[in-house]
């Protein structure tokens, strides 16, 4: 049987060919990396963050819950937490920004409420934030000025037979401190940064002015100690 030699030339050359153009072509692309872990959106952000300011949603649906100092500082700690790891985003900054809003509305209630101590907490949380608020900075300097002035309670009255004079007895709270003092004024007198303005009724009430703080009068009713 003859072998053809052109035949086998011609099939030596083909593959060498074809060795040449497979070993000269260029290799296939890489696999796409692997999609980042995290969220992707403001809302997935927010329903992570959101959680870390439950202390102040519970205080504010209950007057009677108070924020702990550990409370407080962990809140804090998160949220520094959860600007470093979000705040690089255009949407982690959009759920942090609606996060401080409600931080915001929250601060509003407590002064309303003329609850000081948690008004400065909740500065404390929006500064963290990296956010400004006029607003706010004016809650902040009302609650800070608020808290330096004493708590006042009326606990009882007494009248000078001999002159007619009416006094009132008052109860003075340092609210840093917790310590009690308890002084007698008649109506027009002042002492530790308050005036006695008036006793209302048939000493029912007192209404007194807070010196340091121009125009807050306020109007404190009778209770007996040990209430």
């Amino acid at each position: 049987m003859k072998i053809d030699r052109y035949r086998v030339w011609f099939s030596l050359l083909l593959t060498g060919v074809l060795a040449a153009v497979v070993s000269c072509a260029p290799p296939p692309p890489p696999p796409p990396p692997p999609e980042a872990a995290g969220p992707k959106s403001a809302e997935e952000v927010y329903a992570l963050v959101s959680p870390t300011i439950q202390p102040l949603r519970a205080a504010a649906s209950n007057k009677q819950t108070v924020i702990s100092p550990a409370d407080r500082d962990l809140m804090i700690n998160q949220l520094g937490q959860a600007v470093a790891q979000y705040g690089n985003t255009d949407f982690g900054r959009q759920a942090l920004a609606r996060l401080g809003q409600e931080i915001s509305d929250l601060a509003l209630e407590f002064s309303k409420q003329e609850r000081y101590r948690a008004t400065l907490v909740c500065l404390d949380a929006y500064n963290v934030l990296n956010m400004s608020s006029a607003l706010l900075n004016r809650l902040g300097e009302r609650a800070e000025k608020m808290l330096a002035q004493p708590a006042v309670r009326a606990r009882g009255f007494l009248e000078d037979k001999q002159n007619g004079d009416l006094y009132a007895f008052l109860e003075l709270l340092d609210r840093k401190t917790g310590k009690i003092k308890t002084i007698q004024l008649r109506e027009g007198e002042e002492s530790d940064r308050i005036r006695l303005l008036r006793i209302i009724g048939k000493n029912r009430a007192v209404r007194i002015e807070y010196l340091e703080i121009p125009g807050l009068i306020v109007d404190i009713d009778f209770e007996r100690s040990g209430v």
